[in-house]
């Protein structure tokens, strides 16, 4: 699977992005962290940054595709209580 298909079955609105989403951001943050902490030298602190900048990409994509499932789900349930209500109204 390439890179460009990894973000997009990311992005696909599902309920279980929320993992992935937390595991980049975590990822991200460690990165960060080691990056500013350890003080090591210029090459490695920079590979460590694009690694975590990487990470946070992977769990913006996931965001991304948590949200559109929860507003799609939102959409969904809307719908069903104008169905509901108008049945009601009905009888």
């Amino acid at each position: 699977m390439s890179l460009a298909d990894r973000l997009r079955w990311l992005i696909a609105p599902d309920s279980r992005r929320w993992k992935p989403m937390l595991m980049g951001l975590a990822l991200f943050a460690a990165g960060a962290a080691a990056a500013v902490a350890l003080q090591l030298p210029p090459f490695i602190v920079a590979v460590l940054l694009v690694l975590a900048l990487a990470a946070w990409l992977a769990g913006a994509c996931a965001m991304v595709g948590y949200l559109r499932w929860i507003f799609a789900n939102e959409l969904l349930q809307a719908q069903r209580d104008k169905v509901d209500a108008a049945e009601r109204e009905r009888k």
